[in-house]
């Protein structure tokens, strides 16, 4: 059964910033202990993930991080062959990735091709489900929500714009489980799970 939604725009929130900014992630060869040491000038917001990535997109290093701590490891150089690598920072808000280049003089990692990829956020208040997402390529993004048997009960396709503000009335729906999904190019499917009582 298709349940009729209303949609309407809603304010958006500036306050979206990843914990991680490029500018705060350090990269350097230490040619003492021949290895990579990547640091943070500030401390991270929320529980992260920091993940040393090869082309073909295999993890060679995990680090967690909680809130409030700062990142500070070491890598063996030796675990590094010549070539190009990222260095994946994740957090509830969003992505940073840092591309780096490990050659016969050291590494080049330079944070002004650091790319940040925002998370949409997903809220529902009462009967209202708001979606704000920085869409940072302005590219075209879908929303999509369905039950919990994959009913899809709305399916929103929005034009290419740097931001994203949807608000959905969800007051008409029964009481249970329901998926949001947002999906753009570069986040791929966003999934979250929302009780709607």
């Amino acid at each position: 059964m298709k349940t009729s939604l209303s949609l309407f725009l809603i304010l958006f929130s500036a306050s979206l910033f990843a914990s991680i900014n490029p500018i705060d992630l350090v990269v350097q060869a230490d040619p003492t202990s021949h290895t990579l040491t990547m640091r943070t000038v500030a401390p991270v917001d929320d529980q992260t993930t920091v993940q040393i990535v090869d082309t073909k997109g295999l993890v060679l290093h995990k680090a967690e991080l909680t809130a409030g701590s700062y990142l500070n490891t070491r890598f063996q150089l030796s675990a590094l062959p010549v070539g190009e690598y990222k260095i994946v920072v994740t957090d509830a808000l969003g992505k940073t990735i840092q591309p780096i280049v490990v050659n016969q003089t050291g590494i080049q990692a330079d944070p002004a091709l650091a790319t940040r990829a925002f998370f949409p956020r997903v809220k529902l208040q009462e009967d209202l489900l708001t979606i704000n997402y920085l869409n940072s390529q302005g590219s075209k993004v879908n929303i999509s929500l369905s039950d919990q048997v994959g009913n899809e009960l709305i399916s929103d396709q929005l034009p290419a714009a740097k931001t994203v503000q949807r608000a959905y009335n969800l007051e008409k729906l029964p009481a249970g489980h329901y998926y949001v999904t947002v999906s753009a190019p570069e986040i791929s499917a966003y999934t979250t799970r929302l009780f709607v009582n």
